[in-house]
């Protein structure tokens, strides 16, 4: 594992990581490696928090959205058109809750919401949409000297109403976590961060676990991400590095989470307990089964969770469930053998495209390892 870990870095696939593993309830495995960014010697901490990309999914909307189901607030067969008055009027109404966390659902896999409001070769801001300062008009925080429009939250919502969709096949895509935040907050009456501070990270001891770091962390305890040339034209250190997320103020359902492996462990742990950590009861086994399961035929994915093709008699078995972000990050359980995996880097401080660290399956090929050593 150190081999891999140290090679990763030595070919500059990413300039730093942690890695965790715990075995039957038990850390086995707790290290960090390299450094915090790639033009820096300040090495890898256990306490730094990484902007966590897609995991956020599963780490903060999905447990809330398990809630909802526990609570009878929601159903999977639900449609959007049911839980989102705005869903209604448009052409995503009929499509289910399952579909959409599946990726099965037609939506599109992205949309460039930032495109529209910057000359993206010169990363120049189009003075309609920004401001240096904070005012009145221009409330929310992309970075400490990039405020963008307060009416930039309804553009983002009204272009995923009006947005094409394509056929019932699987495609990854982020835009059902932002109906799912809305109608969170909507039955909550609190916004995400919140909320799910309140539901699950301080009971489960996440203390390191939060969106928009900076205001609770110094800056050497979060790691940097991308030197942004499109968008924010800076090292993106303190603030999250999706655009569509950074544009919402940081808080979003698909992307904004900063946590470190040590926190994400609990919550991993908490799900492989079937809902309970620490006496505590938080979800009911049944719901984390629903969630964790294949959804449909020819398609691997759980309700949000990824999963894979087929489990493997060598490595990880077909209950096993988790997630990858984009900023270099995978987490991972597995029931069958009491299992969790966390792996954060930040490879995007070294080169957004060509991902490396996805191309040489560094993060599957060391949690390969976890299973070369326990199975026989």
């Amino acid at each position: 594992m150190d081999r891999l870990a140290e090679d990763a870095i030595k070919n500059h696939y990413t300039p730093g990581m942690q890695i965790l593993v715990a075995k039957d309830g038990k850390i086995v495995v707790d290290k960090s490696f390299g450094t915090q960014d790639k033009n820096s010697s300040e090495k890898v901490k256990w306490t730094d928090l990484y902007d966590v990309a897609s995991v956020t999914k599963v780490t903060a909307t999905l447990p809330l959205l398990m809630l909802e189901v526990d609570e009878g607030k929601l159903q999977l067969d639900q449609t959007l058109g049911e839980i989102d008055n705005e869903a209604r009027n448009s052409n995503k109404s009929s499509l289910k809750i399952r579909e959409v966390l599946a990726h099965q659902s037609g939506l599109k896999p992205w949309i460039g919401f930032y495109n529209e409001t910057v000359n993206v070769k010169n990363a120049r801001l189009y003075l309609d949409y920004y401001s240096r300062k904070q005012d009145n008009e221009h409330q929310i925080k992309v970075t400490d000297n990039i405020y963008i429009i307060n009416s930039i939250k309804d553009t983002i919502y009204e272009d995923i109403y009006k947005s094409s969709l394509g056929r019932k096949t699987y495609e990854y895509s982020d835009l059902g976590y932002y109906i799912f935040k809305k109608k969170i907050e909507k039955d909550f009456g609190t916004s995400l961060n919140e909320l799910v501070q309140e539901k699950f990270y301080q009971d489960l001891g996440m203390y390191r676990t939060t969106f928009n770091p900076k205001e609770k962390f110094q800056l050497k305890d979060i790691i940097p991400t991308e030197y942004d040339k499109t968008y924010r034209n800076q090292l993106v250190h303190g603030f999250v590095h999706d655009q569509g997320a950074a544009m919402m103020g940081g808080v979003a359902g698909h992307a904004g989470l900063f946590s470190n492996s040590i926190d994400l462990a609990k919550l991993m742990q908490m799900y492989l307990n079937g809902g309970e950590y620490g006496d505590e009861v938080f979800l009911q086994p049944e719901t984390i089964k629903e969630f964790t399961k294949q959804q449909y035929k020819g398609n691997y994915r759980g309700a949000g969770f990824d999963k894979l093709a087929s489990g493997s008699a060598k490595g990880p078995s077909a209950e096993s469930f988790g997630h990858t972000g984009f900023t270099g990050t995978m987490i991972w359980a597995d029931p069958k053998y009491n299992i969790v995996y966390i792996f954060l880097s930040n490879r995007v401080n070294e080169t957004v495209e060509p991902n490396y660290l996805s191309i040489k399956k560094v993060r599957e090929n060391i949690r390969q390892v976890i299973y070369d050593a326990i199975l026989p």
